[in-house]
């Protein structure tokens, strides 16, 4: 038995729930349009991870592929590459360096996560083969940081040129 008051205040705050879960979906079918009418938003979706919510965050941020020298710099300008120590011939990474955009990074992250959640262990695809040693060797958070990186630096070269990413089956290597 609940008393009144605290029934009533459960009430308005399930109406207020469900009034956003229902704007989130109208924000959401916006998105996802606005991506479907984009050409570059479409060939960012052909990667697996990104969705048409990073598609569209990631061509509001207008980042300038030309800017950076290769996709390592693109990487590390949303915060997902390893700082750096390295001297002479000896290269030392540390942790993911958590500069640059907070928002993107981790949206990546959670569309990396997202994709491992999905993979099938019996699966005989190269890529899926890849994902699948670094969840055993590295667990799932940095497998998770891997997989977004390794997202941007794709990013990067389709936002250099006109292509599409396109997976292969086994056998065969991955092209962009």
């Amino acid at each position: 038995p609940l008393p009144d008051l605290l029934r009533e205040l459960i009430d308005e705050l399930l109406v207020e729930w469900r009034y956003l879960g229902e704007r989130i979906a109208v924000l959401t079918a916006r998105l996802e349009t606005a991506a479907r009418d984009d050409q570059t938003a479409q060939r960012l979706m052909t990667i697996r991870g990104v969705g048409p919510i990073i598609a569209t965050a990631l061509l509001a941020k207008q980042p300038e592929p030309a800017r950076f020298a290769n996709a390592r710099q693109f990487a590390a300008y949303f915060g997902l590459v390893p700082d750096q120590r390295s001297s002479g011939n000896k290269v030392r990474l540390g942790r993911m360096s958590k500069r640059g955009d907070g928002y993107l990074r981790s949206m990546l992250v959670q569309g990396a996560h997202a994709v491992l959640k999905q993979l099938r262990v019996d699966s005989d695809q190269p890529d899926d083969r890849r994902l699948l040693g670094w969840l055993s060797r590295l667990g799932r958070k940095e497998a998770a940081v891997r997989l977004a990186n390794r997202n941007l630096r794709i990013i990067w070269v389709l936002l250099q040129s006109e292509q599409t990413y396109h997976r292969q089956s086994s056998g065969h290597q991955e092209t962009v």
